[in-house]
């Protein structure tokens, strides 16, 4: 007699999760689903191997969903070269991408071509606020030249006095769950003078009292009124180069900046200016333009303490991450509709 089978949907994996092993298994028992390593450099190799897995399954009708995870910037962005041949079918209506950023997903074109662009907005959350928190300390204590200052073998010879985080007024720009988790970190550990915020819309008392009391104000207050400015604000077409030479000019002589949110925020060849001059006393990069590949201004800058996008590499956020993509891919084979998009086909 015949019999009927049932077609697995398809997913397309760029990559495995190296701590969500039991979910990704049972997403392969539960889907046919190929894997896809990307070449830890070479973006063309990549997107190489991204075309030939979609043409292998063109005569089958192609995918039905696409993921990826963290630790992309070497073949990132994911646009239309890269992705044309996975939506050609119109079959695949999920892109899920690590991280809470997806600037460098073209998720407005995916959304023409009805697919679904989604994101882990909680996975990096604490992660990329320890970090902020670091680099908050480290541009205050001046972290990068009191190291290199004992390296070279002159101890603390000719180094200024630091400053204290009690005495300064802490600016947020951006006050999504990043921002808050920063905020109420700060508060605990060392309550600064004051803490205030600028964001698209006002948070709730509640929300304010939870940020360790952070008050509402204008964007011109923010750059005014802060001795320190962390940046945590998502990179739109509003927030691109929305610190610029003007914005600098209007800020606090020795002025802090901490970014752990978008190199591209601030307008760079402005901000080294800003550094160069003094006008910006210290600052603690976790994030630039052109990664990875940053200007070899920040490598070199004694005033700057860098880190290579690490914020949200820890064991605990990258688990969290996965076990969130995975869930979005689900959640759409299953339900035609994911958790956490950022677009609507």
């Amino acid at each position: 007699m015949p019999t009927n089978t049932v077609t697995k949907k398809r997913v397309l994996a760029l990559g495995t999760p190296r701590f969500a092993v039991a979910e990704f298994e049972q997403l392969c028992k539960s889907y046919d689903v190929d894997v896809v390593l990307p070449h830890p450099s070479d973006r063309d190799d990549t997107v190489k191997r991204i075309h030939e897995a979609a043409a292998a399954r063109a005569a089958d009708g192609g995918y039905d969903a696409m993921f990826w995870l963290f630790g992309t910037s070497a073949y990132s962005p994911f646009d239309e070269h890269m992705l044309t041949p996975v939506l050609a079918s119109g079959r695949c209506g999920l892109l899920a991408s690590g991280g809470a950023g997806y600037n460098d997903v073209a998720f407005e074109w995916a959304a023409e071509r009805g697919a679904y662009v989604t994101n882990t907005p909680d996975g990096p959350t604490q992660g990329t606020a320890d970090m902020a928190l670091l680099l908050f300390l480290s541009a205050l204590r001046q972290a990068r030249l009191t190291e290199q200052t004992m390296r070279s073998g002159h101890w603390r010879q000719g180094l200024p006095l630091m400053d204290d985080p009690q005495a300064l007024t802490v600016g947020i720009y951006g006050m999504g769950a990043i921002g808050r988790a920063f905020a109420k970190k700060i508060a605990g550990a060392f309550p600064p003078r004051r803490i205030i915020y600028h964001n698209r819309s006002r948070l709730s008392p509640k929300q304010e009292l939870e940020a360790g009391g952070a008050e509402y104000v204008s964007f011109e207050e923010l750059l005014k009124t802060s001795d320190v400015l962390s940046i945590h604000c998502p990179l739109t077409e509003q927030t691109e180069g929305s610190i610029g030479a003007d914005q600098f000019a209007i800020m606090k002589d020795g002025v802090y900046i901490v970014n752990t949110a978008r190199g591209a925020v601030l307008g760079e060849a402005a901000f080294i200016a800003a550094i160069e001059s003094g006008k910006v006393a210290a600052a603690g990069l976790d994030v630039f333009d052109n990664e990875p590949r940053p200007n070899p201004f920040w490598l070199t800058c004694d005033r700057v303490t860098v880190q290579p996008h690490w914020g949200g590499f820890s064991k605990m956020t990258i688990k969290r991450g996965e076990g969130y993509v995975l869930a979005n891919v689900r959640a759409f084979l299953e339900a035609g509709t994911p958790i956490n998009p950022v677009n609507k086909p």
